[in-house]
């Protein structure tokens, strides 16, 4: 003991008490949820419903068995992280306002921008998924791709729980903070990973301007640095099963490109969990390989592609060239 204190006094005095204080808060949150301990929280859930039933992930990669699912403190307070330019309110019409912290404009010329001018982004199909939730009091929000949290925080404003996952900390962090400050925290489980068709590390493509437009990159060397921004570790959709089994799912995928490759490694997930619905964006590949791949996934599935905002109407494969950037499929 007497050794540990005079380390403590010494760290102190070399690197100033502010510091050693925040490495030390930062370690305590450093542990890991494998997904046989959320299966234990969700039958506590509710009898606890007021807490967060995620722990941190600022230490080590969790290598629980072949899982490397990271689940990411949502009672984190990050308001002096350098990328949130400011949290606003986040204004959709006819749902209650919820503070949501934004990039700076000028570096995020879409997503911000439009929260900052307009109150909100994507407003209609934000208000599109909570009228199919609100219609389906049974099934689940999952956010593949949620960014600074647009849907995710929507929803869990709306009183619905919602799993949000991103490949970027910093918008964990900014989408953290967002929770704290809505006071959400016990809405909202977060999963700091990207989505691949294998588990690896991935590494990011920016694109100047457009953070929300942040590709992934394969192959590269595994990394241990749980600060590192920008890298990522990899799972497959299959290892999200023990958090969604015999539920009814909502998933709005939004990934850069990225989608075939998550489907890939969800073939057991579309088989163990009833999806419901997938909003998914629809640019990247309307003449692309992975388009038609898409098509034969979903439509081998009985899923059928219809319009976002008229669901009424179906969209036809021969034409899927002339798709809208949004697309929606539902199960049939």
């Amino acid at each position: 003991m007497k050794g540990i204190l005079l380390a403590l006094v010494l760290l102190c005095i070399c690197f100033g008490v502010k510091e050693v204080y925040e490495s030390l808060k930062a370690l305590l949150y450093s542990k890991y949820v494998t997904l046989d301990t959320v299966d234990n929280l969700k039958m506590t859930e509710s009898s606890n419903d007021s807490k967060s039933d995620t722990v941190g992930s600022l230490g080590k990669l969790q290598m629980s068995g072949s899982s490397n699912v990271r689940m990411f403190d949502t009672s984190v307070d990050y308001s002096d992280a350098k990328q949130i330019y400011k949290c606003v309110d986040l204004k959709i019409d006819h749902l209650e306002s919820t503070p949501i912290c934004v990039y700076d404009p000028t570096t995020d010329i879409y997503v911000s921008n439009d929260i900052i001018n307009k109150g909100s982004f994507e407003g209609d199909y934000i208000k599109e998924v909570v009228k199919i939730l609100q219609e389906n009091q049974s099934i689940s929000f999952l956010d593949i791709g949620c960014n600074v949290g647009v849907y995710t925080l929507a929803v869990a404003k709306f009183g619905r729980k919602a799993t949000a996952l991103d490949a970027n900390r910093k918008n964990l962090e900014m989408v953290a903070t967002s929770l704290v400050k809505g006071n959400l925290t016990g809405k909202v489980k977060l999963i700091w990973n990207a989505l691949s068709d294998r588990e690896e590390a991935v590494r990011f493509k920016h694109k100047e301007g457009n953070i929300g437009a942040l590709q992934i990159e394969s192959g590269i060397s595994a990394t241990n640095d749980s600060r590192d921004d920008e890298s990522s570790m990899a799972i497959v959709l299959d290892d999200l099963v023990p958090l969604f089994r015999k539920q009814s799912v909502f998933v709005k995928m939004d990934i850069e490109s990225y989608e075939y490759k998550a489907m890939s490694g969800g073939k057991k997930f579309f088989e163990e969990v009833d999806v419901r619905f997938l909003l998914m964006e629809w640019d990247f590949h309307r003449t692309s390989v992975e388009g038609s791949r898409i098509i034969q996934f979903m439509t081998e599935r009985r899923f059928r592609p219809v319009l976002p905002l008229q669901r009424l109407v179906p969209l036809k494969v021969e034409n899927r060239n002339a798709w809208p950037n949004e697309i929606m499929w539902i199960r049939i």
